[in-house]
């Protein structure tokens, strides 16, 4: 059980022990040893028209954030071809894993063969989509939440799943009287 996290933002990591404490309770996450860095970005896209348009502009801010640093667009594999149609249709020269491997700045790489990258910034494109097709959807989501060593993004069309969503407060009991 790895207890301590070197190369994971503490604000990224937050987020990963909520699905950790999910998919595997009995197991602690990982103290990350950095402080620092940006909170995960959320996107939602509530029309389907617009996804590939969200999808485009977080690869390109991630880019411009991480200058010659690594991008991958995290994403059940029932999505890769259209986030690699979106990045296309955007300009944004890219590889696709399945196809031609990590050799390009931006890759498309579905959530099943992520496992043991480490890249600059990641866009973790539909966590719903990703929970619904992975037969370990919970561990699948994790995975590619810890894959980023500065930023992610998270773009997900219509609402976040309860796991990643915020957690709500409890209002304040009032004094009465």
């Amino acid at each position: 059980e790895l207890t301590v996290g070197y190369r994971i933002p503490a604000p990224n990591m937050a987020l990963a022990a909520r699905v950790l404490a999910a998919a595997a309770a009995d197991l602690q996450p990982p103290r990350s040893v950095r402080q620092d860095g940006r909170p995960p970005r959320f996107e939602r896209v509530d029309d389907p028209g617009e996804l590939g348009v969200t999808i485009a502009r977080a690869v390109q801010d991630e880019v411009a954030a991480v200058g010659a640093g690594n991008v991958a667009v995290i994403c059940p594999g029932s999505r890769v071809a259209a986030c690699s149609a979106a990045l296309d249709a955007a300009g944004i020269d890219h590889g696709v894993a399945i196809e031609r491997g990590l050799n390009h700045q931006v890759t498309v790489v579905p959530v099943g063969i992520v496992k043991g990258l480490e890249l600059d910034a990641t866009v973790v494109v539909d966590p719903a989509g990703i929970l619904a097709e992975e037969a370990q959807g919970l561990r699948a989501l994790y995975v590619a939440l810890t894959r980023a060593t500065k930023l992610l993004t998270i773009v997900h069309p219509g609402p976040l799943p309860e796991v990643l969503a915020p957690p709500t407060r409890t209002a304040e009991p009032q004094p009465v009287g």
